[in-house]
């Protein structure tokens, strides 16, 4: 039901929501260069929030649902929020878990993270979404925020090979020996490179790039003691993809 909280959560701010739009739909509905369908988008009074990053899909939104199921987590850290799409899915999805998620705050996330902090306090969810720059400003909000090592970490900031590494590098020392580290957009931005690097500076866990998502997120899992959490990368990862490393 995480979709569904999602849509109603941003719907009761008066915002309309375009995610997960079928190609062939696109083709015919008027689409401009900063919506392509496939990303979340939300618009009010004809401004989209998301004109500097759009938010993770339909189908990675019942991703982070799937994993959930078989893991919850009580520490989870967001590099990049934006208008706070994927860090209320996150929340939602461990409502019992202290969420914080950083954000350069530019262009309309200015006001995403506001947003983000009222849409979570509605619902009762621990959250906060703070202005920082990644990898500097990574570990000064973790210290301040976290009483214990993190569980799950969602990277999502500058798309490219050097910041995705620079982004794990700075979260890497507070990460519980067991915790999931998910990475948005390794195929459609080509960052499969610097993820085949995290994968092996992590030999206690396995990573794979899920082609059965929008974006091609990326995972790195425990190798052992999760058989849940392996089941559910697995079903997400087509066998014919090509593998990360």
């Amino acid at each position: 039901m995480v979709f569904l909280d999602l849509i109603e959560l941003y719907e009761s701010e008066g915002f309309q929501i375009r995610t997960s739009i079928s190609p062939f739909l696109l083709r015919s509905i008027e689409k401009t260069s900063d919506q392509d369908g496939t990303c979340t988008y939300i618009h009010k009074d004809g401004v989209n929030w998301g004109a500097h990053g759009g938010g993770i899909s339909m189908s990675e939104v019942y991703f982070f649902e799937t994993i959930a199921a078989h893991k919850q987590a009580a520490r989870v850290f967001g590099i990049g929020c934006s208008f706070g799409w994927s860090t209320l899915a996150l929340a939602l999805s461990h409502p019992r878990a202290k969420v914080v998620a950083i954000d350069i705050a530019t262009g309309t996330s200015a006001h995403g993270l506001e947003l983000t902090n009222r849409l979570a306090a509605r619902r009762g969810l621990d959250v906060k979404a703070i202005v920082a720059a990644s990898p500097d400003g990574v570990a000064p909000v973790v210290a301040a925020e976290f009483d214990g090592p993190i569980d799950l970490v969602f990277i999502d900031a500058d798309h490219n090979d050097a910041a995705q590494l620079a982004d794990f590098e700075a979260v890497r020392p507070f990460l519980a020996p067991d915790a999931v580290v998910l990475f948005h957009d390794v195929y459609v931005c080509a960052m499969r490179e610097s993820f085949g690097e995290i994968a092996r500076r992590m030999p206690t866990h396995e990573a794979r790039v899920l082609s059965r998502t929008a974006s091609g997120i990326g995972a790195v899992i425990p190798r052992s003691g999760h058989d849940g959490l392996r089941r559910a990368v697995a079903a997400f990862a087509d066998p014919f993809a090509p593998l990360p490393i």
